[in-house]
């Protein structure tokens, strides 16, 4: 099918276009993260053109999104590839997090406005609403990590200082491959809304010091479940096999 009859389809190529292009996006992002596509495969276009009877544009839109979150890379002449997740560099990346995000915390204790404290109150409250209609749905994970990266950012925002803000947001893109399979794989939800919490009433106390270590145990939970992903992925090579188990949702 050309990208000119995906247009005639509806009569409006915004609305089919868009409906291609989340198709391709959530068929592709299930597989990488379920293991079906191994990390560093590369990602012909044609191929899935061909595989999702579709044209150019909604497959390059899709892995744009994916590149955006972090599950796939571009590379001049050579196109898209599944990121190469390394569970020992995201371990090494995690204690580099956990000192970012301490300071981060601390310093946005003291210089964060009363309009930045309210919005990152905002934002746990809506971590609260979902977490009592909580259920196991793709669009719940999903919506989980999301809340979860915002209240960082926020945080993060909140400092205003620059240096800091690249550094951690450079580390961030690195870990958020590690961050989805933490999600996926073990049930850390219970567990991040306490810990998000008290991040969160140690700022609005306006505590550095209680903000600081509460921010550096959440990362050392972080910590501790890669440990178990990186069991995981050691067993796995030691059996001589290179994918991920793809029925392995939920620890």
């Amino acid at each position: 099918m050309t990208e000119a009859s995906e247009d005639l389809v509806a009569g409006d190529v915004r609305p089919v276009r868009g409906t291609l292009r989340k198709k391709a996006y959530e068929t592709l992002k299930t597989n990488i993260l379920n293991g079906h596509l191994r990390r560093g495969e590369r990602l012909s276009e044609v191929r899935l053109m061909r595989e999702f009877k579709i044209g150019r544009t909604p497959v390059r839109e899709a892995l744009n999104q994916l590149e955006r979150e972090g599950l796939v890379v571009s590379r001049p002449n050579r196109g898209y590839s599944v990121t190469n997740f390394d569970i020992n560099t995201v371990c090494d990346l995690l204690i580099v997090r956990e000192g970012l995000d301490a300071i981060a915390a601390e310093h946005a204790a003291e210089v964060a406005s009363d309009a930045e404290l309210r919005r990152l109150k905002a934002v746990m409250d809506e971590i609260q609403a979902l977490d009592s209609t909580h259920a196991q749905s793709p669009e719940v994970y999903a919506k989980e990590l999301e809340l979860g990266l915002k209240i960082h950012e926020v945080i993060l925002e909140s400092t205003r200082n620059e240096p800091l803000i690249e550094i951690t947001r450079r580390v961030y893109d690195q870990l958020r491959l590690a961050l989805w399979l933490e999600v996926l794989w073990v049930d850390v939800w219970e567990d991040g809304v306490s810990e998000h919490r008290a991040i969160v009433n140690a700022l609005l106390a306006r505590d550095g010091s209680r903000a600081a270590e509460a921010a550096r145990t959440h990362v050392r939970s972080s910590r501790e479940n890669m440990k178990i992903i990186r069991e995981v992925y050691n067993s796995r090579r030691r059996i001589g096999k290179e994918r991920l188990p793809s029925n392995a949702k939920r620890a």
